[in-house]
């Protein structure tokens, strides 16, 4: 994977001597002048933002292979006992008062969805295409909840003191899950032709690599007018994974998850852009239940405690 500046290509750093961890990474800012940032590789992934966003100052970076520092739980074989022990428990609360931005997006978000009284499809409810619509919308929460997704796979203990969008994670994920089994109720096709603009990016990787995305990425669908780019990436891609969400966004989008892979199949390069075709390539997730084990790792804490303090009691 290369990541290119208007001149430069994607370099080893030379300070350091493990090649395979640091990468040096040249960006063009909004001058069009290249902009020289030095990270550790899988650390990219913590400023992955929709071009949706539109600001041009702010610099797009990504990890475009399998990031494998991304938490991408699908909950499987345990969706329904993750979503009662998220609505019994504190999480949604201690989620909410992390930050009043969140809180006033979510609730406001919420109200506007109680007062549409729309349908939802298969067994979503008003939490699920209020997950959605909080991501999509706003930017700030975006950007927010990416940055966490790309550090919090790094421990047990790193995800439950450190990831805060426990909530949000679990529905947005379940989200996708629903609609896709909603869509393969109703025969529809199960694949959709999308694109996605990384601005400001030069981002290269050899034809036949798998890769994912690590994070939930807004697609739109594929247009013939998207040839015409310049100074940026256009993904080109097939996802069979990815969810379409009009009904909760104001624009037609397909929501691709965070464990989606894909193959390079075709790419082209460009002074003024480059541009890569992506084929669906089933998935891959490092966590699953992993709200369920930090639960159990508690009670295994609690259970050992109480019997080295009954331990010590005896020998008294």
């Amino acid at each position: 994977m290369e990541l290119r500046g208007q001149k430069s290509a994607l370099h080893t750093n030379k300070y350091c001597p493990l090649t395979n961890r640091c990468r040096r990474i040249l960006l063009a800012n909004t001058a069009a002048f290249a902009v020289r940032i030095w990270l550790l590789r899988g650390q990219l992934l913590l400023l992955l933002l929709c071009s949706g966003l539109q600001r041009p100052t702010i610099a797009v970076k990504i990890d475009f292979d399998l990031a494998p520092n991304s938490f991408d739980d699908q909950y499987r074989g345990c969706s329904q006992q993750v979503m009662e022990m998220l609505l019994q428990g504190d999480y949604f609360m201690e989620e909410l008062e992390s930050s009043k931005h969140y809180r006033k997006v979510w609730q406001q978000t919420h109200l506007n969805w109680l007062n549409q009284e729309k349908s939802l499809p298969g067994s979503m409810t008003i939490t699920h295409a209020v997950a959605i619509s909080v991501y999509l919308s706003d930017d700030r929460v975006h950007l927010d909840f990416s940055r966490a997704m790309a550090s919090a796979a790094g421990s047990l203990q790193q995800y439950k003191h450190s990831f805060r969008f426990k909530y949000l994670h679990y529905f947005l994920t379940s989200a996708i899950q629903l609609l896709r089994k909603e869509i393969v109720s109703r025969k529809d096709s199960l694949c959709y032709e999308v694109q996605h603009e990384l601005k400001g990016v030069y981002l290269q990787a050899p034809v036949g690599a798998i890769v994912r995305f690590g994070q939930f990425l807004s697609t739109s669908p594929a247009t013939e007018q998207a040839q015409r780019f310049g100074n940026q990436t256009l993904f080109t891609m097939l996802t069979c994974l990815g969810a379409p969400v009009q009904d909760f966004s104001l624009k037609k989008e397909v929501l691709v998850p965070p464990y989606e892979l894909f193959k390079v199949v075709n790419a082209s390069y460009h002074p003024r852009g480059n541009w890569l075709q992506l084929l669906s390539n089933g998935n891959q997730s490092t966590y699953n239940c992993q709200l369920l084990k930090e639960t159990i790792f508690e009670i295994w804490l609690k259970v050992t405690s109480s019997i080295q303090r009954t331990q010590k009691g005896d020998k008294k």
